[in-house]
């Protein structure tokens, strides 16, 4: 999952894998390794393994290295770079050279910021939608609908998820303490878009 702000600078970029091991425990609550802004951060050192795993070429979240084990705020390197790639796409339907051929004629609300698939990367397929503010969400999906039955459930899902996800970012950013156009680190958005995502899992496997 990826927010990134008007001016393309990252605000949120994390993984949700959803792997055979957790299939039955996606309501467990955050652990203590989820950190909040306000929390203190380990002294431990990370191996050269998650290093290499949380390596971060985009800077989208350097500060946010784990403690120890367990839960990230950040994305694997292989999503940072399509994220990074789908945003040329998103520019390319949504630009000022667009002419907003992107919205569906006489859409309102959340369903004129649909902008839909930005592009397939192998066996993953990259959403997009686009505020009013110019803000850009992507979600990064593993497509196991071959045969393409199953679109048109998928994409209101996904509808529902984006109005879900922006509902959220509106309620943090009306937080006098939000530093605009600063990463978001929040153990309740984090808690939020957790849920959200769990919902949608319930009818697709997503591997954000």
């Amino acid at each position: 999952l990826a927010i990134v702000g008007k001016d393309n600078e990252p605000l949120y970029l994390r993984d949700f894998p959803l792997p055979n091991s957790t299939r039955n425990n996606l309501n467990a609550p955050l652990t203590g390794n989820d950190h909040d802004s306000n929390d203190n951060v380990s002294n431990a050192q990370p191996n050269d393994d998650m290093k290499q795993k949380y390596d971060d070429p985009f800077g989208f979240f350097t500060e946010s290295m784990p403690k120890n084990t367990g839960e990230s705020h950040s994305s694997s390197l292989r999503n940072q770079f399509i994220c990074h790639a789908a945003l040329d796409r998103f520019y390319e339907l949504t630009g000022p050279n667009s002419g907003n051929r992107w919205r569906t004629p006489g859409a309102t609300g959340s369903e004129a910021m649909w902008v839909g698939l930005l592009c397939p990367v192998e066996e993953l397929r990259v959403y997009g939608y686009l505020t009013n503010t110019n803000i850009k969400f992507m979600a990064v999906i593993e497509d196991n609908d071959e045969a393409g039955t199953q679109l048109q459930l998928r994409e209101a899902e996904l509808k529902t998820l984006f109005a879900s996800l922006h509902e959220l970012y509106v309620e943090y950013t009306l937080n006098p303490f939000t530093k605009i156009k600063a990463k978001i680190v929040s153990r309740r958005f984090d808690e939020s878009v957790r849920k959200s995502i769990n919902a949608f899992n319930g009818v697709y496997t997503l591997n954000w």
